[in-house]
């Protein structure tokens, strides 16, 4: 059997994480999801892997499996799944509500959603594959064995060694320990945490602290999370319920999610808790709490409008406090931290990076060594984390016993092949970031993206001229625009020196036997040069030359 395994993403980044299993003519695909852009990908929406590989292989494809329901696993359903040809979906009940609440139904419809539940095994195609519950931010995330002949590859997916969870499914040591006893070929271990010691704190301890800074204030109280961070949802409305407040929930993605959490069992949410946004503004503030998203510095999100006075309902004044439930995601920072001085300006009290307001949902070197010693893997790649991270977490499986030569830090597009005794990598195959610019999908390269970043550092300058190309004079003074250059109120002063340098090119052009594209290329080539020593900047440049 030919075993391979190619990453599409998820490698040296948080987010996109794709990764394909192929067993000789057979092709499982781990995970489709998409990123959500840094500050330098101006104007991008989203970023999905290149599936290029993918579609020359559709024939291959046997299923799709999530690991868990959140975007950066699940996200990229809604843009892949019809080329992909709808493979059938093997998740669980949560992760396939999720699903189905954030796709189209053009899209869901022609899905075969298969449930799984936890711990459990299923045959796709040739192969057998267990799945093994794992605790994260998010209920019913699962780790996933893989069965070959040569030994079993294992993907962590997400997790944390949590054992006094929310909902009372505490990571599965013991399933995770037989499927290290049966003999791990290759270990692909989730890898964000690997520089933090220790053990990650279990959701439970947030709970606490939580319910501290709640019953101790008197004012109103916005809290702030991730819409799927369910455990630390539960347990706000937990709180809410001891200190008789009510809960105004601000944010669609939180709303769906929470209602699926309910439909499904996921959540005891009484109704009786949840208010309405107009109903909010007749209960005292002391008597409300405010669920949001924004913990990231979203720029659409409800703690996002708040802090800068844009919220259609929801006005931040003195007295308010804001407990930012969640750390920066990295890259994130600058637009975090904008939002906190936005909201601390507004008079509220804001708690941020408080110790215990926020528990990871991934594991921190004890969690990771823990699961190591379990898995016992021959050969060990690190996913999900940035290179630094990859980094600690082969340093880890050394301190555990995985020799050096038998780990490795891959790239996305990274493709390995795996026999009893090996492991190498064959290839690449493609794996550039795909952007998603409105309804363009894939159409806006990185060449674009460099000149929206020179039109940002740089400017606009656009010049009309109209000339009587018969008498080669320009009849009227040049029509002149700058956009994000200099002050819009062009400056007399730097008006007459433009004007005055464009009569002397028309007046040298008008010496000549050239045509009006060449009146347009001299005027372009003076302007260039002048900005340049005038204003010190290189705009972007057009020049019209109309004939009157």
């Amino acid at each position: 059997m030919r075993i391979k395994v190619s990453f599409l993403g998820g490698l040296n980044e948080i987010g996109k994480n794709m990764t394909l299993f192929e067993f000789d003519n057979e092709m499982i695909i781990l995970d489709v999801g998409f990123e959500f852009p840094s500050a330098d990908l101006l104007g991008i929406d989203r970023v999905i892997p290149d599936i290029t590989y993918a579609l020359e292989n559709k024939k291959k494809i046997k299923a799709i499996i999530l690991s868990h329901g959140h975007a950066d696993h699940i996200g990229g359903l809604r843009y892949f799944s019809k080329d992909l040809g709808y493979p059938p979906i093997y998740a669980t009940a949560l992760t396939i509500g999720i699903v189905k609440s954030e796709l189209p139904s053009y899209v869901s419809k022609n899905l075969q959603f298969n449930e799984v539940t936890l711990p459990s095994s299923v045959k796709i195609g040739r192969m057998k594959i267990d799945f093994i519950r794992v605790t994260h931010s998010i209920p019913d995330g699962m780790a996933t064995v893989f069965h070959t002949p040569y030994g079993n590859i294992f993907h962590s997916g997400d997790f944390k060694v949590d054992l006094t969870p929310i909902d009372g499914k505490p990571i599965d040591l013991q399933g995770i320990a037989h499927a290290g006893k049966e003999g791990t070929l290759l270990y692909l271990g989730d890898s964000t945490n690997a520089d933090e010691p220790g053990f990650t704190a279990s959701e439970k301890t947030v709970g606490l602290k939580l319910e501290d800074l709640i019953r101790a204030w008197s004012g109103r109280i916005i809290v702030a999370t991730f819409s799927t961070n369910l455990h630390r949802v539960q347990q706000v409305f937990d709180i809410a319920e001891k200190v008789n407040r009510k809960v105004l929930v601000d944010g669609r993605s939180m709303m769906n999610t929470i209602q699926v959490a309910k439909e499904l069992g996921y959540s005891s949410i009484p109704n009786h808790l949840l208010v309405k946004q107009q109903e909010s503004q007749s209960i005292p503030d002391k008597k409300l709490i405010v669920l949001t998203t924004g913990t990231q510095g979203e720029p659409f999100s409800g703690l996002t409008k708040m802090a800068h006075n844009q919220h259609d309902v929801l006005k931040l004044k003195k007295g308010d406090k804001v407990i930012i439930s969640a750390d920066p995601i990295p890259g994130n920072e600058a637009s975090v931290t904008k939002n906190i001085n936005s909201l601390i300006r507004l008079g509220a009290d804001v708690v941020y990076r408080t110790e215990g307001i926020h528990a990871s949902g991934h594991g921190s070197r004890e969690d990771l060594r823990l699961m190591m010693s379990l898995i016992k893997p021959t050969f060990f790649i690190p996913v999900h984390g940035e290179y630094r991270q990859m980094f600690a977490h082969c340093k880890i499986a050394h301190e555990v016993g995985v020799p050096e030569e038998n780990t490795k830090i891959c790239d996305n597009g990274a493709s390995i092949e795996l026999t009893k005794t090996t492991m190498k990598q064959v290839g690449r195959v493609p794996a550039s970031p795909v952007y998603i610019d409105g309804r363009n999908i894939g159409d806006i390269g990185q060449s674009v993206i460099n000149e929206r970043k020179v039109l940002s550092r740089e400017g606009v300058l656009n010049v009309v001229v109209i000339a009587d190309i018969k008498k080669r004079v320009m009849t009227t003074s040049p029509l002149i625009e700058t956009k994000g250059l200099i002050s819009s109120d062009f400056s007399s002063d730097l008006y007459e020196k433009v004007t005055k340098g464009i009569q002397e090119i028309v007046k040298k052009w008008s010496t000549q036997n050239g045509k009006g594209s060449d009146l347009e290329i001299m005027i372009k080539g003076y302007l260039s040069g002048f900005f340049s020593s005038e204003v010190h900047r290189r705009p972007v440049i057009f020049v019209s030359v109309i004939e009157s």
